[in-house]
Protein backbone atom coordinates (compact mmCIF):
# COMPACT_ATOMS: atom_id res chain seq x y z
CA UNK A 1 0.00 0.00 0.00
CA UNK A 2 2.94 2.15 0.94
CA UNK A 3 4.01 1.66 -2.75
CA UNK A 4 1.00 2.51 -4.50
CA UNK A 5 0.63 6.18 -2.18
CA UNK A 6 4.43 6.78 -2.91
CA UNK A 7 3.96 6.29 -7.24
CA UNK A 8 1.09 8.40 -6.83
CA UNK A 9 2.21 11.19 -5.14
CA UNK A 10 5.51 11.34 -7.84
CA UNK A 11 3.18 11.12 -10.57
CA UNK A 12 0.70 14.11 -9.66
CA UNK A 13 4.86 15.91 -8.70
CA UNK A 14 5.56 14.82 -12.40
CA UNK A 15 1.85 15.83 -13.43
CA UNK A 16 1.96 19.53 -11.73
CA UNK A 17 5.95 20.07 -13.14
CA UNK A 18 4.47 19.36 -16.81
CA UNK A 19 1.55 21.75 -16.22
CA UNK A 20 3.58 24.43 -15.17
CA UNK A 21 5.72 24.78 -17.89
CA UNK A 22 5.63 26.35 -20.65
CA UNK A 23 7.11 27.72 -24.32
CA UNK A 24 6.72 31.33 -23.48
CA UNK A 25 9.54 33.31 -22.36
CA UNK A 26 9.71 33.90 -19.03
CA UNK A 27 11.49 37.56 -18.84
CA UNK A 28 10.96 40.33 -16.43
CA UNK A 29 8.56 43.27 -16.91
CA UNK A 30 10.04 46.80 -17.78
CA UNK A 31 8.10 49.39 -16.00
CA UNK A 32 7.60 52.44 -18.41
CA UNK A 33 6.79 54.75 -15.15
CA UNK A 34 9.50 55.70 -12.79
CA UNK A 35 6.38 56.45 -10.69
CA UNK A 36 5.56 52.30 -10.98
CA UNK A 37 8.82 52.08 -8.65
CA UNK A 38 7.12 53.43 -5.82
CA UNK A 39 10.00 55.80 -5.04
CA UNK A 40 9.52 59.09 -3.23
CA UNK A 41 10.46 61.93 -4.99
CA UNK A 42 11.64 65.02 -2.60
CA UNK A 43 11.56 68.73 -3.48
CA UNK A 44 13.32 71.06 -1.42
CA UNK A 45 12.07 74.54 -0.27
CA UNK A 46 12.91 77.69 1.63
CA UNK A 47 10.53 81.05 2.23
CA UNK A 48 8.77 83.21 4.37
CA UNK A 49 5.29 83.32 6.04
CA UNK A 50 3.41 86.24 7.41
CA UNK A 51 0.39 87.71 8.36
CA UNK A 52 -2.42 89.68 6.42
CA UNK A 53 -5.22 90.26 8.40
CA UNK A 54 -6.87 88.49 11.40
CA UNK A 55 -10.07 86.90 10.54
CA UNK A 56 -11.51 86.18 13.94
CA UNK A 57 -9.97 87.47 17.11
CA UNK A 58 -10.69 83.84 18.72
CA UNK A 59 -10.83 83.85 22.90
CA UNK A 60 -8.68 85.12 25.56
CA UNK A 61 -8.28 84.19 29.18
CA UNK A 62 -6.24 84.21 31.09
CA UNK A 63 -5.71 81.83 34.70
CA UNK A 64 -3.05 81.37 37.13
CA UNK A 65 -0.73 83.78 35.01
CA UNK A 66 -1.22 81.72 31.67
CA UNK A 67 -2.53 84.02 28.72
CA UNK A 68 -4.40 81.05 26.75
CA UNK A 69 -5.18 82.32 23.51
CA UNK A 70 -8.07 79.62 21.38
CA UNK A 71 -8.88 79.72 17.66
CA UNK A 72 -7.71 83.02 16.48
CA UNK A 73 -7.97 82.42 12.55
CA UNK A 74 -4.87 85.14 10.63
CA UNK A 75 -5.35 85.39 6.57
CA UNK A 76 -1.32 84.57 5.87
CA UNK A 77 0.50 84.77 2.82
CA UNK A 78 3.52 81.57 2.03
CA UNK A 79 5.80 82.42 -0.42
CA UNK A 80 7.92 79.65 -1.32
CA UNK A 81 11.41 78.81 -3.56
CA UNK A 82 12.39 75.29 -4.76
CA UNK A 83 15.77 74.57 -5.32
CA UNK A 84 15.45 71.97 -8.00
CA UNK A 85 13.35 75.68 -9.68
CA UNK A 86 10.53 73.50 -10.80
CA UNK A 87 6.77 74.75 -10.91
CA UNK A 88 5.46 76.39 -7.15
CA UNK A 89 2.94 74.17 -6.26
CA UNK A 90 3.01 75.56 -2.85
CA UNK A 91 2.81 79.39 -2.34
CA UNK A 92 -0.27 80.61 -2.06
CA UNK A 93 -2.48 82.32 0.94
CA UNK A 94 -4.45 80.75 3.47
CA UNK A 95 -6.28 80.40 7.01
CA UNK A 96 -3.85 80.24 9.88
CA UNK A 97 -5.33 78.66 12.91
CA UNK A 98 -4.12 80.15 16.41
CA UNK A 99 -3.66 78.47 19.47
CA UNK A 100 -1.33 79.22 22.92
CA UNK A 101 -0.77 78.88 26.53
CA UNK A 102 1.93 82.17 26.81
CA UNK A 103 3.39 82.57 30.46
CA UNK A 104 5.10 86.22 29.91
CA UNK A 105 6.46 85.89 33.56
CA UNK A 106 8.77 83.09 32.23
CA UNK A 107 8.92 84.37 28.93
CA UNK A 108 7.86 80.97 27.77
CA UNK A 109 4.97 79.49 25.66
CA UNK A 110 3.62 76.68 23.73
CA UNK A 111 1.85 76.79 20.32
CA UNK A 112 -0.72 74.93 17.98
CA UNK A 113 -3.29 74.61 15.70
CA UNK A 114 -3.98 74.19 11.87
CA UNK A 115 -3.61 75.94 8.22
CA UNK A 116 -5.53 75.60 4.90
CA UNK A 117 -3.42 76.90 2.43
CA UNK A 118 -4.70 77.24 -1.06
CA UNK A 119 -1.67 77.27 -3.80
CA UNK A 120 -1.90 80.14 -6.30
CA UNK A 121 -0.41 78.37 -9.37
CA UNK A 122 -2.80 76.54 -11.93
CA UNK A 123 -0.86 73.50 -11.63
CA UNK A 124 -2.45 73.04 -8.54
CA UNK A 125 -5.86 72.77 -10.03
CA UNK A 126 -7.51 73.83 -7.35
CA UNK A 127 -6.36 71.83 -4.13
CA UNK A 128 -5.16 72.54 -0.99
CA UNK A 129 -2.59 71.70 1.34
CA UNK A 130 -4.17 70.90 5.14
CA UNK A 131 -1.62 71.34 7.83
CA UNK A 132 -0.95 70.90 12.10
CA UNK A 133 1.81 72.76 13.88
CA UNK A 134 3.26 72.91 17.00
CA UNK A 135 6.40 74.27 18.92
CA UNK A 136 7.66 76.23 21.48
CA UNK A 137 8.30 79.83 22.32
CA UNK A 138 10.56 82.18 24.42
CA UNK A 139 10.35 85.63 25.01
CA UNK A 140 14.27 87.92 24.71
CA UNK A 141 15.06 91.17 24.54
CA UNK A 142 13.96 91.66 20.92
CA UNK A 143 10.61 89.80 21.10
CA UNK A 144 9.59 86.19 20.90
CA UNK A 145 11.19 83.60 19.45
CA UNK A 146 8.76 80.91 18.09
CA UNK A 147 9.69 77.44 16.56
CA UNK A 148 7.34 75.07 14.89
CA UNK A 149 7.09 72.20 13.12
CA UNK A 150 4.21 71.23 10.24
CA UNK A 151 2.51 68.59 8.01
CA UNK A 152 0.81 68.89 5.72
CA UNK A 153 -1.69 67.04 3.34
CA UNK A 154 -2.35 67.76 -0.22
CA UNK A 155 -6.48 67.37 -0.98
CA UNK A 156 -7.63 67.79 -4.72
CA UNK A 157 -6.79 68.67 -8.16
CA UNK A 158 -2.57 68.11 -8.46
CA UNK A 159 -1.86 67.95 -4.90
CA UNK A 160 -3.45 64.52 -3.93
CA UNK A 161 -0.78 62.24 -2.37
CA UNK A 162 1.70 65.06 -1.55
CA UNK A 163 3.01 65.47 1.51
CA UNK A 164 4.82 68.95 2.88
CA UNK A 165 7.07 68.73 6.09
CA UNK A 166 8.70 71.85 7.42
CA UNK A 167 10.07 73.89 9.80
CA UNK A 168 9.32 77.62 10.39
CA UNK A 169 11.21 80.24 12.60
CA UNK A 170 8.86 82.98 13.65
CA UNK A 171 10.46 85.87 15.11
CA UNK A 172 7.44 88.84 16.71
CA UNK A 173 7.34 91.77 18.75
CA UNK A 174 7.06 91.87 22.70
CA UNK A 175 3.47 91.80 21.87
CA UNK A 176 2.63 89.48 19.86
CA UNK A 177 1.16 92.41 17.07
CA UNK A 178 3.24 91.39 14.46
CA UNK A 179 5.39 88.82 13.30
CA UNK A 180 7.38 86.87 9.88
CA UNK A 181 8.21 83.35 9.77
CA UNK A 182 11.14 81.75 7.72
CA UNK A 183 10.41 78.49 6.58
CA UNK A 184 12.55 75.38 5.43
CA UNK A 185 11.10 72.16 4.58
CA UNK A 186 10.33 69.58 1.48
CA UNK A 187 7.38 68.10 -0.86
CA UNK A 188 7.44 64.84 -0.30
CA UNK A 189 5.28 62.85 -3.41
CA UNK A 190 4.78 59.16 -3.64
Amino acid sequence: MNSKKFFFVLFAFVGLLLVSCSDEQQSPVTPTDPSSLGKDIIREFTGTEEPLAITDPGTITVHNGITMLRNMHQNVAFQVTFSDGGIDILSGEGDLELNANIDVVNGTSFWWGNKTLTPSDPEALGGQFKFTWHGPGTLGPAGWTLTFQEVGHGEGGALTGIQCFNDILVTASPNLSTWIGDAEGYLKTH
